[in-house]
């Protein structure tokens, strides 16, 4: 049996049934809609088998993980996520779910784990140095609300720290859309059509 398939399956048996996935008060100060977004951005995590990082950098401050969350409204959600290694290394996690990201979930449909090398590890994490990842603001009030558009979440967590960056259809130039693009390409999504990526 695969070593990823038998990762994957201890990931899924061990799934957290309820997790908090974010801070009270991270998407916004009026807790209503901050509870909103932060339930619909779980209730994607939990179906993709996904932990909280927040979560998991209050009980191992030190571990470092990533994770890029991409909910496109009429395509599948699709969640990377980097495991740091101490050596330098990591493990990348990459799972989709049959739904589309404006709607509902659905089931997984693709699950993968994976060794990355070293060079490819310090690569991700020389782009998340370069864009200044632990500075960005998690919102901008210059988000543009599009039809059909896709919600583009970066989560870090390093030495008990957690900070997260949500935006909505970046253009080319914003730092989260050209991270989130590197997460997919080492998660092995790489031949998406240029109208998948919005």
């Amino acid at each position: 049996m695969r070593l990823s398939l038998v990762l994957g399956l201890l990931t899924l048996a061990c799934a957290p049934l309820s997790a908090q996935y974010f801070p009270p008060g991270i998407f916004d100060r009026m807790p209503q809609k901050d509870e909103s977004i932060a339930s619909r951005y779980g209730k994607f995590l939990h179906a993709l088998h996904e932990p909280s990082l927040w979560e998991l950098s209050q009980q191992k401050p030190e571990a470092e993980e990533y994770r890029f969350l991409w909910l496109r409204t009429l395509d599948h959600p699709i969640a990377v996520r980097i495991v740091v290694r101490q050596s330098g290394s990591g493990w990348i996690h990459s799972e989709m779910t049959g739904g589309k990201g404006g709607y509902e979930p659905g089931r997984i449909v693709h699950y993968n784990v994976s060794w990355l090398t070293g060079n490819r590890t310090q690569s991700f994490l020389r782009e998340l140095e370069s864009a200044g990842f632990w500075d960005l603001p998690t919102r901008q009030a210059t988000d543009e609300i599009v039809l059909d558009g896709a919600d583009w979440i970066l989560e870090g967590m390093k030495n008990g720290q957690y900070h997260l960056i949500g935006r909505y259809a970046p253009n080319a130039s914003d730092p989260v859309r050209q991270i989130g693009l590197l997460a997919l390409k080492l998660g092995r999504f790489r031949h998406l059509h240029p109208s998948e990526i919005y």
